[in-house]
């Protein structure tokens, strides 16, 4: 019997969720293929729920997903809750509760209390799901704000001892692009953008607290150097399209890798025309992607 199963919901990723939680695997171990992307109506009249056929990957043996499946098993149901027992009245047990914490645990600030890794490990994520939809906001920085984030940065530059000019490039993304006068600067340009923009990203958090106090509130700009995020985003939107290309031949839905939000707003900006393939965005923070679906009809 096929180890595809059907799961619906009012989203795909609703539906994603439903087949990770009774196969017990993350959605990096599932083979999914979406059969319909569903769709809310109009006024809550004709919504039609997100259709997936989903298997795990290690039941597979490298098999791909076929539709038929979906037909050959009935939809899934979800275990109940199990039965913990009764609960210990006895208050928390000394040796999991009440030992002190060992000296690489992090503590919480407020009553010293040791962290576990998962709250870590949430917090960790917060903090990335925050940075990313600040980026998404400086992407769309009004002409006000990006000309008061342009001198700011420029002052910064003529402070770090750089020659160099601040270009405001408006589209689809707008940015304060930083340029080096000469070759010799060019070069020395890349100092600022760090490994994979680590450096960049603290450049810009810089811009945007000056900007934020000279504007009165808290106001984003985006920050390129040297063109690094220009040139991402053409090097996505370029992926976009063969992924596009690769769906329409196929009929096959297809994945993207995991990326920031920002970068996901440029394959989505890339594909938002195309007339054969939509584009939707799957799974939570940091590991979110983006699927290519092929257009009905």
């Amino acid at each position: 019997m096929s180890e595809y199963r059907e799961f619906t919901g009012k989203s795909v990723e609703e539906a994603l969720r439903d087949a990770r939680e009774a196969f017990g695997v993350g959605l990096d171990e599932l083979d999914f293929e979406i059969l319909t992307p569903g769709s809310r109506g109009v006024l809550g009249m004709g919504a039609e729920p997100a259709r997936i056929v989903a298997a795990p990957r290690s039941a597979l043996g490298g098999a791909a997903p076929k539709r038929a499946a979906a037909e050959a098993a009935p939809l899934p149901v979800r275990p109940p809750h199990e039965d913990r027992g009764p609960r210990d009245d006895r208050g928390p047990r000394r040796d999991r509760d009440e030992r002190p914490p060992r000296r690489d645990e992090p503590r919480d600030r407020r009553g010293g209390q040791a962290v576990s890794s998962a709250e870590e490990e949430m917090v960790q994520v917060a903090r990335s799901v925050t940075r990313e939809r600040e980026e998404l906001q400086a992407a769309e920085a009004s002409p006000a704000a990006l000309q008061a984030g342009k001198a700011i940065l420029e002052q910064l530059m003529d402070h770090l001892g750089f020659a160099v000019s601040v270009v405001v490039e408006s589209g689809e993304t707008n940015r304060l692009n930083v340029v080096g006068a000469d070759d010799d600067e060019h070069e020395a340009l890349g100092a600022l953008i760090g490994r994979k923009g680590e450096r960049l990203s603290a450049l810009q958090h810089i811009v945007n607290l000056m900007l934020s106090r000279q504007m009165g509130e808290w106001t984003r700009v985006l920050v390129d150097v040297e063109g690094y995020r220009g040139r991402r985003e053409q090097q996505l939107r370029e992926i976009a399209l063969r992924a596009a290309d690769r769906v329409v031949e196929t009929g096959k839905m297809l994945q993207l890798e995991p990326m920031p939000a920002l970068e996901r707003r440029w394959v989505h900006l890339a594909l938002r025309g195309h007339a054969k393939v939509a584009t939707q965005s799957i799974g939570e923070e940091p590991n979110r992607r983006i699927v290519v679906i092929p257009r009905a009809g």
